[in-house]
């Protein structure tokens, strides 16, 4: 750890270094002026976003991201065959990265799960994030903390570019097919760049620290973000999980990608030299779980109905979801601009 790091854990800071964001969460609600809910009726995984108040509050100086059942909210027959659209619910609705519809979803296309995802109304470009967490515990829920440019520079994902601090399953028992931990005992951390969504086009990096002897659901830990024009690194606590140095010839020549480079006219270190902001989400199944995992998955990987299939065995997953455990308990954010 260097010596201005070390400084800025220590709440002082290093020469051209400024704290331009920090809560702690006293106020005793969601400050509007630092945070801004996403609302979409289609999310990352098999929930729809929300600022409704059981999905995301404050208590007791804890910043609580909770998912809950669509059907407690809505009823079972407006969940299984009604229209649920983010502008008539909650006045907006988020853009996805990705494209596609994320505003208006009707009978068998609504999501069974409700959560909460925030992002930060402060930007950085370059400088040291610090989250102080607890993560929650539940089977197939998948928390992160993590950034994203504020506009699309580059263009659309991935070319834009996705710093991942933090992302876990909330399982207590899930496994890779070679005996490795996926579950909450298991911090991962990504970058994900390139000129597609998938196959070669994809680039990422990634880092994994499995705590010993307990979980990261337990006890509250700090994940943090050094990011500079020449390298990206991502830890928890006294542990760097991933360092990413910046390639002498690019990232688009690291990444062996074909065709124009999107990212000639930008920086050494393209994509990633662009403001980013920072998100703090819930999300419950979806892409960060596979089918080689053990347990297998309540539901099939790829299948259109997939979030269905999950409702459809909740009993298999009901249970690990207990009271607010299942919430992501987040006690303090600091963004440092150096």
């Amino acid at each position: 750890m260097t010596l201005c790091v070390m400084l800025m854990t220590l709440m002082r800071s290093c020469d051209g270094a400024t704290t331009v964001f920090h809560d702690d969460f006293n106020g005793g609600n969601i400050d509007g002026n630092k945070w801004k809910h996403d609302k979409k009726t289609s999310g990352l995984g098999f929930e729809m976003y929300t600022p409704e108040h059981q999905n995301s509050y404050v208590k007791e100086g804890k910043l609580y991201i909770c998912p809950t059942f669509t059907e407690d909210r809505f009823g079972a027959e407006r969940f299984a065959h009604g229209s649920l659209d983010a502008h008539q619910l909650w006045g907006d609705c988020e853009p996805s990265w990705g494209g596609g519809e994320n505003c208006h979803t009707q009978g068998h296309t609504n999501r069974p799960i409700m959560s909460a995802s925030l992002r930060s109304k402060t930007h950085i470009k370059y400088g040291r994030v610090e989250v102080k967490a607890k993560l929650p515990i539940g089977d197939w829920i998948w928390p992160a903390i993590w950034m994203m440019p504020t506009e699309n520079h580059y263009g659309g994902w991935p070319q834009l570019g996705e710093i991942d601090m933090m992302e876990t399953a909330g399982n207590l028992n899930l496994h890779h097919p070679n005996g490795r931990s996926l579950g909450v005992d298991m911090d991962q951390a990504h970058i994900h760049y390139g000129n597609a969504r998938i196959g070669d086009g994809h680039a990422r990096h990634e880092g994994m620290y499995n705590i010993p002897g307990t979980n990261f659901g337990a006890n509250f830990h700090t994940y943090w973000l050094d990011w500079t024009a020449d390298h990206i690194k991502v830890g928890v606590d006294s542990h760097t999980v991933m360092t990413v140095n910046t390639p002498s010839n690019s990232f688009w020549h690291e990444a062996g990608l074909h065709g124009t480079n999107i990212w000639a006219n930008g920086g050494k270190n393209a994509p990633f030299d662009r403001p980013f902001y920072l998100i703090l989400d819930v999300a419950v199944g979806g892409p960060f779980f596979w089918g080689g995992m053990t347990p297998k998955v309540p539901w099939t990987i790829g299948a259109d109905n997939d979030y269905q299939q999950f409702w459809n065995n909740r009993h298999q997953w009901q249970a690990t979801w207990k009271g607010e455990d299942k919430c992501m308990k987040v006690d303090s954010v600091k963004m440092t601009q150096y």
